[in-house]
């Protein structure tokens, strides 16, 4: 599974896929005080009391995929 986070100023597009060419929206939001530096990373959890190892890979900074409307 893919995702990719792209941001345009103080907005930000998630986005997932699973085939890492065809991006399918998971949600548009806007963050108040997001136009200047932020920090951000991804967790993995369980919706039970339980014990796993999580790996991510293939984690890359480009410029941003989300293209404007014309």
């Amino acid at each position: 599974m893919y995702y990719r986070l792209s941001r345009r100023e103080s907005d930000f597009l998630i986005e997932y896929s699973e085939d890492g060419e065809n991006f399918k929206q998971m949600r548009i939001f806007h963050l108040f005080k997001g136009d200047d530096k932020i920090s951000f990373g991804i967790y993995a959890c369980s919706p039970e009391d339980s014990s796993f190892k999580a790996v991510f890979t293939n984690m890359y900074i480009t410029e941003c995929q989300w293209h404007e409307h014309k």
